[in-house]
């Protein structure tokens, strides 16, 4: 995997820690924050800087409706994921009005991470050359191969 940069957003610490260890893990570069709050404030510094967001449904100063409207306010144009425990029909469909690219039920696993990061993967190197596809299982940990 080239080194893409993913900004895990998410309150619940544990979650956060794995979300970060396994995108690390398999070549991305990570940087994760508690509250909305703090993601937005690096996030405006550059809104391109970013080629994936994983972001919670519910955070404790701002929920995820409310996150991706902002976003999308400060012209942050690439790949969201939201992850929650649960949504209804409703709220999947406000999420997918908004531009969220992915929706995770938690608990999310390995299977699911490497899913998301596919398109982001397959964006980044379309702009360079062919993907080498045989390097796909390589860059998964040895434990999920």
């Amino acid at each position: 995997i080239t080194s893409q940069r993913v900004f895990c957003i998410d309150n619940n610490p544990y979650f956060r820690d794995f979300v970060c260890w396994f995108l690390s893990d398999v070549g991305c570069e990570v940087v994760a924050a508690a509250t909305a709050g703090e993601a937005l404030s690096l996030i405006r510094q550059k809104p391109s800087g970013y080629d994936l967001l994983v972001v919670a449904d519910w955070l404790p100063d701002m929920d995820g409706v409310e996150l991706l409207q902002t976003l999308r306010s400060i012209h942050y144009a690439g790949r969201i994921a939201i992850t929650a425990p649960q949504l209804s029909p409703e709220q999947r469909s406000t999420y997918e009005s908004l531009g969220a690219s992915s929706i995770l039920i938690t608990p999310v696993g390995y299977c699911e991470l490497m899913r998301i990061l596919e398109p982001v993967i397959a964006t980044s190197s379309a702009s360079r050359d062919q993907r080498d596809d045989s390097a796909y299982g390589q860059a998964l940990p040895s434990f999920a191969r």
